[in-house]
């Protein structure tokens, strides 16, 4: 696991201990498949999913970015439901041949990045505030709200992440990510146990701030897609803040000049590959793309800051 310490973690800036403390996570020696009960849905969950849904949808129509606005529309996600799995993946995999793998839950990076190797995305099919949520986490204290869970969600996996995948540059981008990830993790270049842990976490850093919780520049160029144009600098493209109201309203009234709770930096990879941060909080950062192309060159062209060599 990254969160285990090494002898390289003081090269890291914003360390944040204990930053998924309670979270359960499965691996490769887990039962760690588990297929979609559609027909298990209750009406309760089903509410969950329409009442985050609704609410986050006028923001993200005027603040995400075309990547998600063109790819919600191309998908049968309904707002009123939780969406099938079994209806949604056949259109990716025709799009740009990824596929969703049903899962327990959070995965750890190996069999992350093992799946995103094989252009398999994996999504669980348990919502925030629903009785199996609180069930699988009872007497565990973490944070279970509506606007905000550390735990991906069916309501983040689906809604937040899953549209990204019908852009075939960005599903390339999360592919060649999905390679890196697994090269290191099986140790290619013979570096040693100390220091593929520590090259995964910058691999891990760069994926929090980019397709986690990343913004991009706004030209303006998404408006024609939006009912209502976008008034602040930025465009959204991280999951972890199209999934979060909170998040989502807090970008929003700190590009207004009405909270001064994160700051907006300009992208700088080198930066970001050294940047640890928390899971429970709302961020204190975002990093700004000047656009997705510019995401992607960056990363294909300095994938040497993951082979650090001690």
């Amino acid at each position: 696991m990254t969160e285990e310490h090494t002898k390289y973690d003081h090269l890291f800036t914003n360390i944040i201990p204990n930053a998924i403390s309670g979270i359960k996570i499965f691996g490769r020696k887990d039962t760690y498949k588990k297929p979609q009960n559609y027909g298990a849905v209750t009406n309760h969950e089903n509410k969950i999913w329409e009442d985050l849904f609704v609410n986050l949808e006028r923001l993200l129509d005027q603040y995400a970015s075309q990547e998600y606005l063109l790819g919600m529309r191309s998908l049968p996600i309904p707002h009123d439901r939780f969406p099938e799995f079994d209806a949604i993946s056949p259109l990716i995999e025709n799009s740009t041949g990824w596929s969703l793998m049903p899962v327990m839950g959070f995965l750890d990076e190996e069999l992350f990045f093992d799946l995103n190797a094989r252009r398999k995305f994996p999504v669980t099919d348990i919502i925030r505030k629903s009785t199996r949520f609180e069930k699988k986490y009872e007497g565990i204290n973490i944070q279970n709200e509506e606007g905000y869970t550390p735990e991906p969600d069916i309501f983040h996996d689906v809604q937040a992440h899953v549209p990204f995948l019908m852009n075939k540059d960005y599903a390339d981008f999360m592919h060649d990510m999905g390679i890196l990830g697994h090269e290191i993790i099986t140790d290619e270049k013979g570096l040693g146990s100390e220091l593929v842990s520590h090259n995964l976490k910058r691999l891990q850093n760069f994926a929090w701030w980019t397709y986690e919780f990343g913004v991009v520049k706004n030209t303006g160029t998404t408006d024609k897609f939006r009912h209502e144009e976008n008034d602040i600098d930025y465009e959204i493209y991280g999951a972890g803040i199209i999934s979060s109201y909170d998040e989502t309203k807090s970008i929003v009234n700190c590009a207004k000049g009405k909270s001064n709770k994160s700051r907006f930096i300009e992208f700088d990879i080198e930066e970001v590959v050294m940047t640890r941060f928390d899971y429970s909080e709302i961020q204190d950062r975002y990093y700004v793309a000047e656009s997705m192309q510019d995401l992607y060159t960056s990363f294909n062209n300095n994938k040497d800051l993951f082979w650090f060599k001690g």
